[in-house]
């Protein structure tokens, strides 16, 4: 958006300065020009704006009331340009770090604990992008990202972090309603699903034979959403193993009622780029993540 009427910041910035120092000669001597260059810059404001901003008097100079008005104004605008140039060029000096991760993880892992991380590097710009779509490292600004699976990318880097399982969670109140979930019979029961993740019950219940006609059903969005509902005792829901014992660590209501059936469900990777190999900052943000998957995703403390 254009803004034709107007003045030159230059001229403004004259102005500003030759108010400041009440002197057509000491807004020269900073600036670094003449002092008619001066006088003549204030005049070509004036006549812009239609108003007298100084008055002359010999060698003496002082505001009108318009130029009071104007210079309050003006000053407030100039020490804000200052102040978001300030702050531009200080931002600039960070370098950006963008980590795109799953929602899942963002969440329960991220979101948390990365003020750890950013203490270690103050210097940094740290941004977390969630998505579930697999971001494109060639056409993106992406430092590290975390997937679930590994690819076969040959500019890539793939890090092991943790391998993922599943095997149903339900509340313990739901557990004594429907008991013949301990032998994987969920008649009567509604299980829960998820709508980005279709394969999850029927991967589970085929490797553990557990067939029952089931009609009822609730779908939401997200884990944590159904783990939500698992709490309001809804039904059961498929549960993400290491990351439900976070969900079990902080509520003991949440139990797993065949513990010992569970199914793989693939493995999350840090993914880099391999030029980036020796980037210390990744190489410790490698090791603090595996740290808080260490320390966040243990069955030990059930």
């Amino acid at each position: 958006m254009t803004h034709p009427r107007l003045p030159s910041l230059n001229l403004i910035r004259v102005f500003e300065t030759a108010a400041r120092r009440m002197s057509f000669k000491g807004a020269a001597e900073e600036l670094f020009v003449s002092p008619p260059a001066v006088s003549h810059q204030i005049k070509a404001l004036e006549d812009s704006l239609g108003v007298t901003l100084f008055r002359r008097e010999n060698r003496k100079i002082t505001l009108t009331a318009e130029g009071k008005r104007y210079y309050l104004h003006v000053k407030r605008g100039l020490d804000l340009i200052d102040s978001a140039t300030l702050a531009v060029r200080k931002e600039k000096k960070k370098r950006r770090f963008l980590v795109n991760t799953l929602p899942n993880i963002a969440s329960l892992l991220l979101f948390p604990n990365i003020h750890h991380f950013q203490a270690r590097f103050p210097e940094l710009n740290i941004q977390i992008d969630s998505d579930v779509a697999r971001i494109d490292f060639d056409t993106s600004e992406v430092m590290v990202a975390i997937r679930h699976e590994c690819g076969n990318e040959p500019g890539l880097t793939y890090h092991p972090l943790v391998r993922i399982a599943l095997t149903p969670i339900c509340s313990r109140r739901y557990l004594e309603q429907h008991p013949g979930l301990r032998k994987a019979d969920f008649t009567g029961c509604r299980l829960i699903k998820i709508s980005g993740d279709t394969y999850q019950w029927p991967r589970w219940r085929a490797e553990w034979d557990a067939r029952s006609d089931v009609s009822d059903e609730l779908v939401v969005s997200t884990v944590q959403a159904s783990i939500e509902a698992v709490k309001n005792d809804v039904g059961v829901a498929m549960g993400y193993l290491p990351t439900a014992y976070q969900f079990m660590h902080r509520d003991d209501d949440l139990v797993l009622p065949v513990p010992k059936k569970v199914t793989r469900h693939g493995e999350c990777f840090l993914t880099y780029r391999n030029e980036d190999a020796g980037d210390e900052v990744i190489k410790t943000f490698h090791d603090w993540v595996v740290g808080v998957i260490a320390d966040e995703w243990t069955n030990k403390k059930i």
